[in-house]
């Protein structure tokens, strides 16, 4: 999981650069060089009685804060060069004078090696502590995913377990209850159902670690995308009491026919948790040139604008969702991404959530009724 680069808030900066300050480049240089000229000026008219050449040290170190070691000495050498014009002509003295500039010369600049030496310092600190404030923000993230899974596996894996147990019991004492073989045989469904649903889950964690590591590839295959989405609303336990319509032509895509097949069926799962028994789903195959289009449509409560930008991120589910661990819809999205494909949602028309997986393929037209490819793919 990669974090966004921090940068470090203004409390959280180092004492130091907080104490040095940081003036805009250009202009802190302009600055710096018009204190130069100001102390040089007000220097020439006190005379030799006073020395104004330590109030240069405030430009010197501007220029270094503002532009590096190089404007920094440059600044400097400025200095040093207005500490011997301030001084009168005196022939005599010609060589002290410049004797005193050549001595601040090397103070300003031992002071721009300091300040610059100052600034990496704190520059180095400041990338530390962003490094410092990354990796704990990333820390953070997954402590919270983690808790989050463990939180929602748990959670989801209780419904499974409760039936297969309460169904053991029941079957346990089946002689005790008189239980006829119909009764049995639906004893055995749940257990069945509970069992697929627990497999599921496991099945999805175990995938979504392949992608994270890279291990799970597209083996594309001509597949019939309208059968398999006609399979699946006959045969998911989640879809009773959903009416669906599938609609839309039937071509073979050149796609991963399993990839596919979770995908339409964990659209169709999610649609079916967050509407209300009785609530239409409608699934549309839409054809276009290079592959073809996945649309799963429900009259449900839609989606909050916010979570749109979200929803095919790990763990992350409605408000109104009914089970789940908000695994679904990123297996969605990343395998459509392994195909070059996309996946996002919008608003319905009348209401609800629209979503739609575009999978690249190449594209043939459905063999004919009763070829030996019709009858294997039926």
């Amino acid at each position: 999981m990669k974090a966004n680069t921090a940068v470090p808030s203004r409390a959280t900066e180092p004492a130091l650069a907080r104490f040095l300050g940081v003036t805009p480049g250009p202009f802190g240089i302009v600055l710096s060089l018009v204190f130069v000229l100001a102390v040089g000026i007000v220097d020439h008219f006190t005379g030799t009685g006073v020395s104004l050449a330590p109030f240069y040290v405030m430009p010197v170190v501007l220029a270094t804060r503002s532009g590096g070691r190089a404007w920094g000495l440059s600044v400097a050498g400025l200095a040093a060069v207005a500490t011997r014009l301030a001084d009168p002509l005196d022939v005599s003295n010609v060589l002290v004078h410049s004797w005193n500039a050549l001595v601040w010369f090397i103070v300003f600049g031992s002071i721009v090696w300091l300040v610059d030496a100052l600034d990496a310092t704190v520059r180095s600190q400041g990338r530390r502590l962003a490094r410092e404030t990354e990796r704990v923000d990333d820390l953070r993230q997954q402590n919270a995913v983690q808790n989050t899974l463990l939180h929602a596996v748990s959670h989801d894996l209780k419904g499974p377990l409760a039936g297969v147990l309460g169904a053991m019991q029941t079957i346990r004492r089946a002689e005790k209850l008189h239980l006829t073989d119909k009764e049995l045989n639906d004893l055995y469904g749940v257990i069945e159902q509970a069992g697929a649903k627990a497999a599921r889950l496991v099945e999805d964690l175990l995938d979504l670690d392949r992608l994270d590591r890279g291990q799970l590839e597209p083996q594309r295959e001509a597949t019939d995308i309208a059968l398999i989405a006609d399979k699946l609303a006959h045969e998911l336990p989640t879809l009773a009491g959903h009416p669906v319509r599938v609609d839309g032509p039937r071509v073979f895509v050149d796609v991963d026919p399993t990839m596919t097949e979770r995908i339409i069926e964990n659209l169709m799962n999610n649609a079916a948790r967050h509407t209300s028994p009785g609530t239409p789903i409608h699934v549309e195959l839409v054809e276009q040139r290079g592959g073809v289009i996945v649309v799963v449509e429900d009259e449900g409560p839609g989606v909050d604008d916010v979570l749109k930008a979200t929803i095919f991120e790990p763990f992350q589910q409605g408000e109104n969702a009914r089970g789940g661990v908000g695994i679904g819809l990123s297996l969605v999205g990343r395998f459509a991404d392994l195909h070059g494909g996309s996946a996002h949602v919008e608003d319905r028309d009348g209401g609800g959530a629209r979503f739609i997986v575009v999978l690249p393929g190449a594209i043939s037209a459905a063999p004919p009724l009763g070829s030996p490819a019709d009858l294997q793919a039926v």
